[in-house]
């Protein structure tokens, strides 16, 4: 699919403060700006979606989370904090490849930084056709508590794919964290299955990016 189109211009960053377990409200900030230049893309006639729906908005994540390390480390940040944040204990974090690939890297590294082991996985669409034949690259047991990322929702399908399949291990999904929630009802789909999901970004806080306020 041609993702010709035309980006989200960028605006200055604003300064913050630290919260107690999140990075600088500014570093949040900034990756927004990056996320809405490099990564959502308009076209009037539209985009046609995995989903098969039409979108006058395309989000490329992969132009961020691979093309930005300096973006992508913010948002490993970024998810950690959330995941530091959380009562139950994690050992594991995964997600649907490959939206969800750098992120989940990202983030373990991000752990070992912090003197913590979290390891990942990822989930493939259907077990490989050669070698182990393996549904889950990684290590995903019975008893093991997991979180699940991934890059962008639209319907949920995808994430809920990743979701299975870590259960499917006998493992416990204790949360779902999204870089960006197209608001196209994906959040609301696994809500209502009864999962705990957090986007860290919404697509109305991006296009804000695109008009902002007066002053």
């Amino acid at each position: 699919m041609s993702t010709t189109g035309s980006r989200l211009p960028s605006v200055g960053c604003e300064s913050g403060h630290p919260d107690e377990n999140l990075p600088p409200m500014g570093e949040r900030e900034e990756l927004r700006n990056l996320l809405a230049e490099h990564s959502v893309i308009f076209r009037e006639e539209g985009f046609l979606l995995a989903s098969g729906k039409r979108s006058n908005y395309y989000y490329d994540l992969k132009q961020t989370t691979l093309s930005s390390p300096h973006a992508l480390s913010a948002a490993a940040r970024l998810i950690l904090a959330k995941i530091n944040g959380l009562a139950e204990h994690v050992d594991a974090i995964g997600g649907l490849t490959s939206g969800a690939d750098p992120l989940v890297v990202a983030v373990s590294l991000a752990a070992m930084g912090e003197g913590r082991t979290l390891p990942g996985f990822f989930v493939r669409e259907k077990p490989k056709a050669h070698g182990t034949e393996r549904l889950i690259e990684g290590v995903v047991r019975a008893g093991m508590n997991v979180v699940i990322v991934d890059d962008v929702i639209t319907q949920g399908k995808s994430v809920h794919k990743a979701i299975t399949g870590a259960e499917e291990q006998g493992a416990h999904v204790v949360h779902v964290f999204i870089l960006v929630d197209r608001e196209e009802g994906g959040v609301k789909f696994l809500r209502d299955l009864g999962y705990k999901v957090e986007p860290i970004f919404t697509h109305s806080e991006l296009i804000s990016v695109k008009q902002p306020g007066p002053g």
